[in-house]
């Protein structure tokens, strides 16, 4: 059965209030949901002020660039 956007939501902000900041792909795994689900409502949780994203230009473990999410201090 498929999820409302609203539920999506919800659910990445009740994730991030337990978990803290997490990776992109942290968080997909953690909302069962996909990339694509993922990015389109952290935009719009971000254009609300919600959330905050961030850019790290290098992971500890594989050197690669990846991008984070945490809730806003707002």
């Amino acid at each position: 059965m498929r999820r409302k956007a609203l539920e999506i939501k919800k659910k990445i902000i009740e994730i991030l209030k337990k978990h803290g900041e997490m990776s992109l792909r942290d968080l997909e795994t953690k909302a069962n949901t996909n990339n694509k689900t993922i990015k389109t409502q952290i935009e719009e949780l971000e254009w609300f002020g919600k959330v905050i994203v961030l850019k790290h230009n290098k992971n500890e473990k594989n050197g690669r660039p990846y991008t984070s999410i945490k809730i806003s201090s707002k």
